[in-house]
């Protein structure tokens, strides 16, 4: 749909609602006389546009162009725009009969595949198997090349650019490599710590992110987050090592890491024995601290308790202190850095642009994937309340809502096994600035949300990967980057100068 709605005076607003208001005689089949009552006045009565809303056609729309997608912006209404929600003016009948009227966006094949917002609608399929690489792809506003970045590769799990020139790769078997000038550099970097990762078909242990210093180019450190095991005889229990998620931060000297100084690290009575749900994702904020996510590790009724570090965002500063304005700082019994609690893997965390806000996508039980707003100390429920089930299909918990806790603004159902998170700012994509690009590990997609304040209007299957892609990153030159699995390799994706129309 539309991508700008002037903001309308309160006095137009108030007319629109008296015209409109409920107990006007609309037939719902008389699409043409809907239009001219209800859009003409900021469309202009052959959508050709108006002062107050852009013109209706395939080239301006930037909340999808499909069926669905119309009848949700009608139903809805995009706040930020300016422009109401009909949803108390309008019966279903006549905005469907409303958003068949106006002109979508290629066949209507393509609308089938739209994805749409109401809670018990299936999610939009894969395009295909995957996408081949290299390759050139049509998206909703351009066309893509894809091409390989580097390969060679063993489960990217993350990659952080260090310059124009130099990416920092992390493999979740706990190397940590080097691409400089789009070549790998063949020997990994030497001295990284020890990371665990353990044989097993449930196995998620292994070297997770990486985070540059807000001061990097001044100070070179460099943020690493993993799963660590406790030395023999440490922590609770006899069986099996015990884990959990732990970070530290250093420098690179040639292709050696030195300097390592640990900044996150959990009492080791909190460590546990499970080999899944680390969380791990780091991101700094503008007010120069560190926010990382640890997941429940599979003991889900820690993650509301504020005195484990299980199913939290944390809140540090870059040499591991602690806030004093953490939300749980100085509750007994608290962990003073907890920021939020409720979560159950969070493996996606990032800044918007512009806004300060801070989203995470979480990795939810069967149907239960939800991308949140971050807000200091808040509740998101889990596991007490969801909108997933367990993975065998019994109820996990009836339910969906809860006094005091947050509603994800988005979830997944079913499940996409949603996964990284990064906001697109470049030169690239020019009509994607502002929007989210996420990936889903089970349908092996990368996807753009185009959001309105806290709201999805619109998600879109970019492209499907031949690997799970674990993390988007928007690289200085704008291009994106997209790592993946098996194989292991980094995507890069860029755009055609000629747009689709």
């Amino acid at each position: 749909m539309p991508d700008r709605f002037p903001r309308a005076p309160v006095a137009l607003l108030l007319l629109l609602a008296a015209l409109l208001a409920p107990g006007r005689p609309l037939a719902a089949q008389d699409a043409g006389r809907l239009y001219q009552e209800n859009c003409a006045a900021c469309h202009g009565a052959a959508g050709e546009g108006s002062g107050l809303g852009p013109p209706l056609s395939p080239e301006h729309y930037r909340y999808g162009g499909g069926r669905q997608d119309f009848e949700r912006v009608i139903r809805n209404g995009i706040a930020s725009r300016g422009m109401p929600s009909f949803a108390a003016t309008l019966s279903a009948e006549e905005i469907a009969a409303l958003a068949a009227h106006l002109p979508a966006r290629g066949s209507g094949a393509e609308d089938e595949e739209d994805a749409e917002d109401e809670e018990d609608a299936p999610d939009p399929p894969a395009r295909r198997a995957f996408d081949a690489v290299p390759g050139t792809h049509q998206t909703l506003d351009y066309a893509i090349d894809v091409e390989v970045f580097a390969q060679g590769l063993e489960t990217v799990w993350s990659m952080a650019f260090l310059d124009p020139d130099t990416a920092l790769v992390a493999e979740r078997p706990g190397r940590l490599r080097v691409v400089r000038g789009g070549s790998l550099v063949p020997e990994p970097v030497s001295g990284t710590p020890p990371v665990h990762v353990h044989d097993h078909e449930w196995n998620q242990a292994g070297l997770f992110d990486i985070a540059l210093d807000p001061d990097y180019a001044r100070n070179g450190w460099i943020y690493l987050s993993y799963a660590h095991r406790l030395g023999d005889g440490e922590g609770e229990g006899a069986a099996g090592p015990r884990l959990m998620t732990r970070v530290v931060r250093g420098r690179l000297r040639g292709n050696a890491w030195v300097d390592q100084q640990v900044v996150f690290e959990a009492a080791p009575a909190h460590y546990g024995g499970n080999w899944w749900h680390f969380g791990a994702r780091m991101a700094f904020g503008d007010d120069g601290h560190l926010y990382l996510t640890v997941g429940d590790r599979g003991d889900m009724e820690l993650a509301r308790e504020p005195g484990r570090p299980n199913g939290k965002v944390h809140r540090i500063r870059p040499d591991g202190g602690v806030p004093d304005d953490n939300p749980f700082h100085g509750r007994p019994g608290a962990l003073a850095s907890v920021w939020s609690v409720g979560h159950r893997n969070p493996q996606g965390l990032a800044f918007e642009p512009g806004t300060g806000r801070l989203w995470a996508t979480e990795h939810g039980p069967r149907g239960g994937d939800e991308l949140n707003v971050i807000r200091r100390g808040a509740d998101y429920g889990w596991p007490v309340v969801s909108y997933g089930i367990n993975y065998d299909g019994t109820v996990l918990t009836p339910h969906r809502r809860a006094e005091g806790v947050e509603q994800p603004a988005w979830f997944w159902r079913p499940s996409i096994g949603v996964s990284g998170l990064a906001f697109y700012q470049g030169a690239q994509f020019p009509l994607w600035r502002g929007k989210a690009l996420v990936t889903g590990l089970a349908p092996r997609q990368l996807r753009l949300l185009t959001l309105d304040g806290e709201r999805v209007q619109h998600e879109e299957v970019v492209l499907t990967t031949q690997g799970r892609p674990y993390e988007p990153v928007v690289g200085p030159d704008g291009a994106i980057y997209v790592v993946t699995d098996d194989p292991g390799q980094i995507l890069r994706i860029t755009a055609r100068q000629e747009r689709r129309r």
